[in-house]
């Protein structure tokens, strides 16, 4: 339910096409956050730190479109979550 509940404030956040695609490509999402863990962390940051959403979809369109991709399968995608909780990335 939770995960469900989720993923539908990120379609509204990000799109519901976009989330979509971004779970397609969950590959290229862990080899963004392995790659370049810091500028997923400041991505991740930066999108937790707000509450409003106006704010969430402003810095989502600002976003550059892998870390958007990193940040939805870090939270949906099982594998993914796997990675950044091996990599010890655990302030998502």
């Amino acid at each position: 339910m939770l995960h469900r509940q989720l993923q539908n404030a990120l379609e509204e956040i990000f799109g519901s096409q976009f989330v979509q695609d971004a779970l397609e490509q969950s590959e290229r999402a862990q080899e963004v956050i392995y790659d370049r863990p810091q500028d997923f962390r400041q991505a991740v940051l930066g999108f937790q730190r707000l509450s409003f959403r106006d704010e969430q979809q402003r810095y989502a369109e600002a976003l550059e479109p892998e870390l958007g991709v990193a940040l939805i399968c870090a939270l949906l995608d099982d594998p993914t979550r796997e990675l950044v909780w091996e990599l010890g990335l655990n302030y998502i």
